[in-house]
């Protein structure tokens, strides 16, 4: 089986809704978690996009690097551009990836926020089902 670990800055919002797509599209073929170089509270707004697709990630817990990094990962998909990416270690040898996602930002309006962390829910859905398909379950 093999082992992702989705890294977010804050481990809140992108990162949040990449485990639950993540687990979602793998099923029963990895064992994915999500991290953060910070820990903070789950974001709402990601909670409601991702309910708005049914997936609930309203339980999933913030962590931060520290409490998962003496684990080993298959994968390490960073969902920010990290300024130094030397200053991460990992155990073994994981397929490092950087795809980043834009940050959500509330807008003047709650249609507006709401758009706004749907579209980046989509995004996100979207390379998920990929990397998914490409690295975890070819698909035939």
């Amino acid at each position: 089986m093999k082992k992702i670990l989705i890294v977010g800055e804050d481990n809140a919002c992108r990162s949040q809704m990449a485990e639950g797509w993540m687990r979602y599209y793998t099923k029963n073929y990895a064992e994915v978690t999500s991290a953060g170089v910070v820990a903070s509270p789950l974001d709402l707004n990601a909670a409601h996009a991702m309910s708005q697709a049914i997936i609930d990630i309203s339980k999933q817990t913030s962590k931060t690097l520290e409490s998962v990094v003496n684990e080993t990962y298959d994968f390490v998909l960073f969902v920010f551009t990290p300024t130094n990416l030397t200053a991460f270690s990992f155990n073994g040898a994981p397929q490092i990836v950087v795809k980043p996602f834009l940050r959500p930002i509330s807008g003047a309006s709650k249609k507006e926020t709401d758009a706004n962390y749907a579209k980046i829910q989509d995004e996100i859905e979207n390379y998920c089902f990929e990397f998914v398909h490409q690295y975890v379950r070819k698909m035939y």
